[in-house]
């Protein structure tokens, strides 16, 4: 069974749903999207808070973890990436992070032309509405479909740990994602109101009714189908049985760092040897599809608190029932927050142009290293984030068996100046913790609870306990050498009619959550899609 359309986009995600929507606002062309998940009908989903209940569920998540690795103790990391239409935007910590300039000045200088930062920073614009305060209209904008706010309940101790970080020698920034990122600031959210702002509930909630946008959910893709080099559309399997849809004008890989190069290798895009190894024909040898993944490694130090309510108890009992009322009368409280409430970008060591570090504070602490079980006692954790980290990993098929799963190899800490850089956050957020505005109300670490005094410290701790915070990139990279997938149009090398367009392509890992980057990268694709076949 078939069917034909202008357009296929693959996966309903971050990236997936923006390009879906934008290009069908043109009503002369057919676009199909499929999702490998269901429709986001999950109550959790739009409820901030009820991440917690969405990390580990199988009904809207991959739930993929890494293989046990010297970086990561000989430890399984999870890897949770969304599995239902929003993809990741439906399942993470809703955090509005745009990167900091040189990232994007950084994809130029290695060959992604028209990537820099003023060419990027119109696709940020494009997409926001800013209901922040102090927008900048230089870099915010107001009436895109992404609705981005500041917190709408901030507790005391937030404001104590801003307060910390300013005396330990950090200044205020008011919008991190405006003309300087570097310093302390209080966090924005992809929320609208009580709700969480993801693409599905933006971008292609704009595209409701339209008739030449057809949303295929509970559809996961098995193989791009070729004539010759030229992809001509996509098996996706349905209801038990494999169906196909034709592209008339081409092929879009939406799926993320994990799943895009997967279905490229199976497809026969990839590592010709690797290919020939697990019984794929190879179509095109391209070495770098799967290589160059890059992710966000981080450690906690967490801290006992007195005399201030933290998540930890307005998570249970009496206190709940009440923020339960609050969201659902005022739309505000404990129910409104994500993860991260405040964050500092600030710089390992001296002579750097700008941060390597990002110190993500949220007002709980956890017993676990999964964001979900929390103390029970009060807290506060800060996540320290080595965010250019030169560490590179593999995502590769291990089979021709399209729903078999990729073998996840990170290889965390591999470069070791990503362990130098690692131990000068520790550093540093012992020194906030410890300056007065904390100090004063402090009970004594919890995390890790004892001394890294040295970079090896620093790195057996990270061995032990470290976790991902799930912004895996990479695998797809744009540019011009020849590890490269995809040129600076976002067309993969060898053939055509295919694009990648998400997280993968990205040379490098942002400074900072991916979110925002991966909806800029899903705008810029369909305006160049839209240029290409104008012309």
């Amino acid at each position: 069974m078939s069917e034909n359309a202008d357009y296929v986009v693959i996966g309903a995600g971050s990236a997936g749903c923006v390009i879906a929507s934008r290009l069908s606002e043109d009503p002369k062309v057919k676009v199909v999207l499929l999702e490998a998940g269901p429709r986001d009908w999950h109550p959790m989903i739009h409820i901030p808070a009820g991440i917690r209940s969405l990390l580990e569920n199988p009904r809207v998540n991959w739930n993929y973890s890494s293989e046990p690795e010297e970086g990561s103790g000989g430890r399984r990391i999870h890897w949770p990436r969304g599995r239902v239409l929003g993809g990741s935007s439906s399942i993470n910590g809703m955090l509005y992070v745009r990167g900091n300039p040189a990232d994007y000045d950084g994809w130029a200088q290695r060959g992604c032309k028209d990537w820099g930062y003023k060419q990027v920073l119109p696709y940020f614009m494009k997409s926001e509405d800013f209901r922040g305060a102090d927008a900048d209209d230089e870099y915010r904008s107001r009436g895109g479909p992404l609705v981005v706010e500041d917190y709408r309940t901030v507790l005391p101790i937030t404001d104590r740990f801003v307060q910390a970080a300013q005396q330990a020698g950090y200044h205020l920034t008011k919008d991190y994602n405006g003309a300087e990122q570097e310093g302390v600031a209080y966090s924005q959210m992809t929320r609208d109101h009580r709700f969480r702002a993801s693409t599905a509930q933006t971008f292609l909630a704009q595209a409701k009714g339209r008739p030449n946008l057809e949303v295929k959910t509970e559809a996961q893709t098995g193989q791009l189908l070729f004539e010759g080099t030229k992809c001509v559309g996509v098996s996706y399997r349905r209801g038990g049985r494999y169906q196909e849809v034709r592209a008339a004008r081409e092929v879009i890989v939406s799926a993320g760092a994990v799943n895009s190069p997967h279905i490229l290798q199976i497809s026969g895009i990839g590592p010709a040897a690797h290919l020939q190894s697990i019984g794929v024909d190879v179509l095109h040898d391209a070495p770098g599809v799967g290589h160059n993944l890059s992710d966000h490694y981080v450690v906690r130090i967490s801290h006992r608190i007195r005399d201030h309510i933290t998540i930890n108890e307005l998570a249970r009992g009496p206190r709940l029932v009440r923020e339960i009322f609050k969201y659902a009368v005022k739309g505000t409280g404990a129910l409104t927050m994500g993860v991260t409430a405040a964050m500092v970008f600030c710089r390992s060591r001296e002579g750097l142009s700008s941060p390597d570090l990002q110190l993500l504070y949220t007002p709980t602490s956890y017993t676990g290293r999964v964001i979900g079980d929390l103390e029970k006692k009060p807290g506060i954790s800060v996540a320290v984030c080595p965010v250019r980290p030169e560490s590179r990993g593999t995502i590769m098929a291990e089979s021709a068996d399209p729903m078999a799963r990729p073998v996840i190899r990170p290889n965390y800490l591999s470069a070791e100046s990503d362990s130098h850089v690692l131990f000068s956050g520790i550093q540093q957020t012992n020194k906030i913790l410890s300056s007065p505005a904390i100090a004063e109300v402090s009970l004594g670490e919890t995390e890790p609870g004892r001394e890294i005094a040295t970079v090896e410290d620093a790195k057996q701790f990270a061995q032990n306990s470290g976790a991902t915070i799930y912004h895996p990139v990479g695998t797809c990279k744009m540019g011009e050498d020849a590890m490269s997938v995809v040129n600076s149009r976002l067309k993969v090398n060898g053939v055509e009619g295919l694009r990648v367009a998400d997280a993968s392509v990205m040379p490098t890992v942002t400074t900072g959550n991916t979110n925002a980057p991966t909806i800029m990268i899903g705008e810029k694709a369909a305006d160049m899609i839209k240029q290409d076949w104008a012309a």
